[in-house]
This record gives structure tokens, sequence and C-alpha cells, in this order.
């Protein structure tokens, strides 16, 4: 990295860290949105300037925000304080000018952090269950025979085979279409069940394009 652009990266990166710092240290929830935009501008800015250890450890703090915002996981203290530390350790690893053994292990100090606090679920989103779903009801069978499946099995209907084409006419076009199906009829209607459509199914389709031509909507559940 040159001098000028390993400058231009500390300078920025600094700046991102300093708010995040300042977000961490309020006692309420930070704003999730403010720490997915700052994590996320120091990754990128490791990144253009090939500091990619760097990026990594950024990278595991971004990875924690995202998971806060699509609800995988919950605020916590050990997050708090987990996401300060790596804060507080990429403010001494983007400034540092040469990499050595004192920055590995700074690094492998904050990456086993998250390799711990993932391991012990801490900010995991825990699963909501009725505590009623967890024993049987005493009254009711709790064995599903013949007979249940039989009566599943009528409640249960099953969707109307659609043609996928018949779905693409709407209004004129599906009367057209309609029209078209005159022929396949008598077809139908000479040879019998000897290999050709089944005038059950054309007549079907006939019908369903009626509908479309005369509703000009989609075709609903007969």
């Amino acid at each position: 990295m040159s001098q000028r652009l390993n400058e231009y990266f500390a300078s920025e990166a600094t700046e991102y860290l300093e708010q995040l710092e300042g977000l961490l240290a309020l006692p309420e929830v930070p704003d999730s949105h403010a720490l997915l935009r700052l994590s996320t501008g120091v990754r990128g800015s490791a990144k253009m300037a090939g500091a990619e250890k760097v990026a990594g450890v950024a990278e595991r703090l971004e990875q924690a925000v995202r998971s806060l915002r699509s609800t995988r996981a919950q605020w916590s203290d050990e997050l708090r304080d987990v996401a300060k530390q790596t804060v507080a350790d990429l403010k001494i690893l983007v400034q540092a000018h040469h990499w050595g053994d004192e920055e590995d292990r700074r690094l492998a100090n904050v990456l086993g952090q998250w390799d711990r606090l993932e391991n012990t679920g801490a900010g995991a989103s825990p699963q909501a269950v009725s505590v009623s779903a967890l024993f049987y009801e005493g009254s009711g069978p709790h064995l599903v025979g013949k007979g249940d499946r039989e009566v599943t099995a009528a409640v249960v209907e099953e969707p109307p085979v659609v043609s996928v084409g018949t779905l693409l006419f709407r209004g004129e076009s599906a009367i057209r279409h309609a029209l078209s199906l005159r022929p396949e009829i008598g077809r139908a209607l000479s040879d019998g069940d000897n290999g050709g459509q089944p005038l059950s199914a054309i007549l079907d389709e006939l019908f369903d394009l009626l509908e479309l031509g005369l509703t000009g909507d989609p075709l609903e559940s007969r």
C-alpha cells in the first residue's frame, strides 16, 4: 500500500470507527441502520486499500449487525462488549504502519471473541414457543388413522389444474384462441379415446378461455 493510500485509508476508516465508538457508548440499543452503514464503510475502505485482514475483522462486526437487522439475533451486553472491543482494536490496526506479530495477536484475539460469542449463542434470537404446544391435550385422538386421512383428503381439495398457456390469454385474444379449439373438438368427437387429447380437457380449456374473454380477469378457482 502506498503511503498516500495508507494515510487516506487510515483517516477514512478512523472516522467511521469513531462514529461507531460513539454509537456503542450510548446506553440504549444503537441504531442498526447506522451500525450497518459504518461497519460496511470500514470494511469497504479496507478492501479498497488492500488491507484484507482489517476488512476481515470489520466483516465480522458487519455480519453481526446484519443478523440484528434480520432478527436472527438480538442485542445483548455480550454483543456490545465484543463490538466495542472490535472497534478499539480496529482503530489501532488501521493506524499500524507495519504489520507484525503484535498485530497478528490482536487480530487473532478479536476474531476469537467473535467465535466464542457465536458458539455460546449470545445474541441469538430465541424462538417463541407456546407452552401448550409442548404437551398433548387430554382430549381427542393423538394418532392419525385411515378415517382421519380420508376426512382430511375430503376437506383439503386439490387445486384445479390449469394450462399455463391459458393464463396468458385475456379478453379478445382469449376468445380467438377459444375459437381455434373447434377443429380439436371435432377430432376428439370423431376419434374418441384413440390417443388424442381427451374431449373433457379440451372443453375445460374452452370454457376457461371463454371466462377469461368475458371478464378479462385472471382465472379463479372453479
